[in-house]
């Protein structure tokens, strides 16, 4: 089953992103088999980032819970908000995360 997190950071965030991004970063990668595709969220292109979006391959929402429990950002404080969802993609997108 696929599935989106989608974070807002905190306004006052800057600091925290800063401290955490290395452990952040190291997270993603040791879930990249649930997490199949993970980015910033930015108002425009090389602006600073406000938050981010996950796409997962996971069983459950409680399996999505767990993972983005552990994320550094969220444990730190950098997070406002996480919106999880079930996804499905559009017919003749099947193929764009395999």
């Amino acid at each position: 089953m696929r599935w989106v997190a989608i974070f807002e950071d905190r306004e006052d965030g800057a600091g925290i992103r800063a401290v955490h991004t290395e452990a952040h970063q190291v997270f993603l990668r040791a879930h990249k088999g649930k997490i199949r595709l993970a980015g910033a969220m930015r108002v425009a292109p090389g602006a600073a980032p406000q938050g981010g979006l996950w796409v997962f391959d996971a069983e459950s929402r409680e399996e999505v819970e767990a993972i983005v429990a552990r994320d550094p950002f969220f444990v730190h404080g950098l997070r406002a908000s996480c919106r999880i969802m079930a996804w499905g993609t559009a017919p003749s997108f099947e193929d764009v995360i395999p």
